[in-house]
């Protein structure tokens, strides 16, 4: 009998959906027959033994844990059972962080632990929501409709991580491009006309002095002004990977104008959205709007929703606490009141996280038509500014009229 030979595929599953992964099979027949028995239709299908697949690091990304959760929900959604469903993953190609946890996991459920028991213990980052998912999903027996709900909410955070992140690249790089310019003009240029400074100080206006007395400072010292620059980058590296300081700047940052408005809503939509997906889930509601309220990073937001969840803890409807504790717009009171009244609430829900969605995109571009001039204009007077101080000190010196 052949030695079996893992091939790598690309297929479509019974809900049309795309799927990647690892099979081990004899033959290439033989795996596009094992394909077709769990209901996918492979389009790709090639050897991957000995395949380089290049370094791996240590961790798995956010995209990689979402990619293969989205495979996991589809063979559960395609009728594959959950320890074969385990099994194939721990076989699969994809980080061998994840490819771990998937082996511990069907280990686990193969000793006769629940599937949410095992998934805690496999460390996997997953946010505590989809624990509470699979957790009910598996008490209602609606386990793989739960993961699906999780792994579209997990999607949707992602989603709007990458946006708020894209949308201030350019402005990032923006404001860098000036920085470095007006560092290189400082650095290189300005300190060609210390000599001036020396011979005629006396005679030149005083922002002709200041300007190229800092720029000779800075030239002289630039050992001293490249470690600061690194000590500050390093400095903010480990700021940004302190717990908690992240929220703390996005609150600071949520008290200016337009941008603060669209870090809100962005927030309040993935709390919309979050509470949907729980509420789907079949997962109470008062452990819902809890779990949905600590998912959110601004305190003040944090804090209102939170007592939203004491007050219908204490009876009252959701809307009314909303509204009491003013967590919404006017069109989120009204859209909640109509899924409380119609049953239909994680739609609703649903409805209203797109609606932020939607408004959060607009802020942003509003966001960005404010940012990008500012900068433009603050780069330009500061180079303007050094240009003048040079141009004063030249006619000074030279006694040109002006």
């Amino acid at each position: 009998m052949a030695e079996p030979t893992a091939f790598r595929y690309e297929a479509i599953d019974r809900s049309g959906n795309k799927v990647s992964g690892t099979i081990d099979a004899a033959s290439d027949g033989d795996a596009s027959r094992l394909l077709a028995q769990q209901g996918m239709t492979p389009y790709v299908l090639k050897a991957a033994r000995g395949a380089w697949t290049g370094p791996r690091r240590r961790t798995a990304s956010s995209r990689e844990l979402q990619l293969v959760l989205h495979e996991f929900t589809t063979l559960l959604e395609a009728g594959v059972g959950l320890v074969t469903s385990l099994s194939s993953l721990a076989k699969s190609s994809h980080h061998p962080a994840l490819t771990g946890a998937f082996a511990g996991m069907e280990r686990s459920v193969r000793r006769g632990e629940s599937f949410s028991t095992a998934l805690r213990e496999s460390k996997l980052p997953v946010p505590e929501y989809f624990h509470q998912l699979v957790h009910a999903g598996e008490a209602t027996g609606r386990l793989a409709e739960s993961i699906r709900g999780g792994v579209d909410q997990y999607e949707y955070d992602q989603r709007v991580r990458q946006e708020m992140t894209g949308a201030m690249i350019y402005p990032a790089v923006l404001v860098a491009s000036g920085i470095t310019a007006v560092g290189i003009i400082f650095m290189w240029v300005v300190p060609r006309f210390g000599g001036l400074l020396t011979q005629h100080g006396e005679s030149m206006p005083a922002l002709s002095r200041w300007t190229i007395a800092t720029g000779v400072w800075l030239s002289n010292h630039a050992w001293m002004v490249l470690a600061a620059v690194v000590a500050l980058a390093v400095l903010a590296r480990a700021l940004f990977k302190s717990p908690g300081f992240t929220g703390r700047l996005a609150e600071r940052v949520a008290r200016l104008p337009v941008i603060g408005d669209w870090l809100i809503e962005a927030e309040v939509g993935r709390w919309a959205s979050t509470l949907s997906a729980l509420l789907a889930g079949r997962v109470e509601l008062i452990r819902a709007l809890g779990l949905s309220a600590s998912a959110v990073r601004m305190a003040f937001l944090r804090n209102r929703l939170g007592s939203v969840a004491k007050s219908v803890k204490a009876g009252t409807t959701l809307s009314a606490a909303l509204r009491e504790h003013r967590a919404l717009n006017p069109t989120g009171y009204d859209l909640v009141a109509v899924g409380e009244a119609s049953g239909e609430l994680p739609k609703l829900l649903a409805a209203l996280a797109r609606l932020y969605e939607t408004m959060g995109r607009d802020r942003m571009k509003r966001a960005l038509q404010l940012i990008e001039p500012l900068a433009i204009i603050i780069i330009g007077v500061v180079v303007g500014t050094i240009m003048t101080a040079i141009i004063l000190a030249i006619t000074s010196v030279n006694d040109v009229p002006l």
